[in-house]
C-alpha cells in the first residue's frame, strides 16, 4: 500500500531551458544528496577519477564534452560532481521495464517504468544543449531513460537481464549522445555498437520514417541488433 501511495502522490516536472541554467541548476539541487550518498556507497576511491572519467568521454563521445562541461559548471563545478556526471563507470544497478515498438502510418515507441515511483526522478527536460531539440525523461539529472529529437528518432532503455559488469558508460549518458546528434534508426545503433557500456541493457530505437531497431548492449560482448 505504502509503494501504491507513492506512485499516487508522484508528480512529473517539465522544464522548457536551451543550455543548462538555473532550472537544471534546482533539479540537480533537489537531487544530487540522493544520487551522491548512492554514488560513492562504495567508497570514493571505488568510483573513477575526474580525469579518467573525462578522457573517457574525449575518447567515445567527443562531441558531447562541451555540453558536459556546461552541465558541470551549472552544478558548481566539483570533483564529484563532475565525476558522477561523466556516468562513466557507475555503481551496478538492476531495473525493469518494457518496450514495444509500433510501425505504421505514425511510428511509436512505448515503455513503461517497473520500479519504484522512488528510484525516478520525473523530469521531463526539453533542451537544444547542441542546436536540436531533445525532448526526454531524464535520469542521472541529464541522461536519458526515454526520449525524441526534433528529427524524429525516439529511444528508450530497459535492463537488459545480464548481471556482467564492466569498463563502460551508463546507458541514460549514451542515450543522450544518440539524441543530440542521431537522426536515423542506422545512425543510432552504429553509435550504440561501438559505445562502451558498464551493464547489460536492452534499447529500443525508430525513426520518422518507421525504420526500427533493438539494440542488445553489454560490457563484455559485442552488442546485438
Amino acid at each position: 500500500m505504502k509503494i501504491l501511495q507513492d506512485a499516487m502522490d508522484f508528480k512529473f516536472e517539465a522544464i522548457n531551458e536551451d543550455v543548462p541554467g538555473p532550472k537544471w541548476r534546482r533539479v540537480f539541487d533537489r537531487h544530487w544528496p540522493v544520487y551522491s550518498r548512492w554514488f560513492v556507497r562504495e567508497g570514493i576511491p571505488s568510483r573513477p577519477t575526474h580525469s579518467v572519467s573525462l578522457n573517457a568521454l574525449r575518447t567515445h563521445m567527443p562531441k558531447l564534452l562541451p555540453t558536459y562541461e556546461a552541465i558541470v559548471q551549472t552544478a558548481g563545478g566539483g570533483d564529484l560532481e563532475a565525476r558522477f556526471l561523466s556516468m562513466w563507470c557507475p555503481p551496478f544497478y538492476v531495473g525493469g521495464c518494457s518496450q514495444a515498438i509500433v510501425t505504421g502510418a505514425e511510428p511509436s515507441l512505448i515503455r513503461n517504468y517497473d520500479y519504484s515511483p522512488r528510484l525516478l526522478e520525473g523530469t521531463w527536460l526539453a533542451s537544444r544543449f547542441n542546436g536540436k531539440r531533445v525532448v526526454a525523461v531524464v535520469d542521472c539529472l541529464w541522461g536519458v531513460l526515454d526520449g525524441i529529437n526534433e528529427d524524429g528518432l525516439a529511444v528508450s532503455l530497459a535492463f537488459g537481464g545480464r548481471t556482467a559488469v564492466g569498463q563502460g558508460f551508463g546507458m541514460p549518458v549514451v542515450l543522450r549522445y544518440v539524441l543530440e546528434f542521431a537522426n536515423t534508426t542506422a545512425a543510432a545503433v552504429a553509435m550504440l555498437r561501438d559505445i562502451p557500456v558498464h551493464m547489460s541493457y536492452s534499447i529500443a530505437v525508430i525513426d520518422r520514417q518507421g525504420n526500427y531497431a533493438t539494440v542488445y548492449v553489454n560490457p563484455d560482448r559485442p552488442a546485438e541488433v
